[in-house]
């Protein structure tokens, strides 16, 4: 009896470190196509025509850092060749401060896009503008919410 009860609960051990193991393959097996999305890699130059189109989808941005907001650290400015080609980082729940020293270092930002909310204008500057110049400088902008940083130079 002794046997059999031994016999029989090798046989139960043996058969389900097998399944197991047949399970570890199944799984490796897997496409990697499962796996998280690449991010598509931007230039501060192109970052607003291409987040026009990717809203939500993540990117990686290289550039240097012209300001960082001194009262709270939570969003920063970055400019690539062209200066006149800023790109708005806004901390997030990853990197929820940016420090002061920053300013002048070249970075590399991975993060999510996403759009800046438009101010709406009180009444009473709507009542001054004229028809020439409403929603003239109010184009849809786009920011970064900031995943990972790493400083390049300084």
């Amino acid at each position: 009896m002794k046997k059999f009860t031994f016999t029989a609960l090798l046989s139960i051990f043996l058969l389900s470190a097998g399944t197991l193991f047949a399970q570890d393959g199944i799984k490796a097996k897997q496409p990697a196509a499962v796996t998280q999305d690449q991010a598509e890699i931007v230039t501060p130059e192109t970052f607003q025509d291409y987040a026009a189109n990717n809203i939500g989808k993540e990117v990686e941005i290289t550039g240097m850092v012209i300001h960082v907001c001194k009262h709270s650290g939570k969003q920063m400015f970055i400019i690539g060749e062209d200066p006149d080609k800023r790109v708005k980082i806004s901390a997030s729940e990853a990197i929820s401060v940016f420090m002061p020293e920053l300013e002048g270092s070249t970075i590399a930002v991975k993060g999510i896009i996403e759009p800046i909310e438009e101010e709406e204008l009180p009444e009473s500057e709507k009542a001054n503008q004229d028809a020439d110049h409403t929603n003239y400088y109010h184009v849809p902008q786009y920011a970064i919410s900031c995943l990972t940083l790493r400083t390049l130079e300084e």
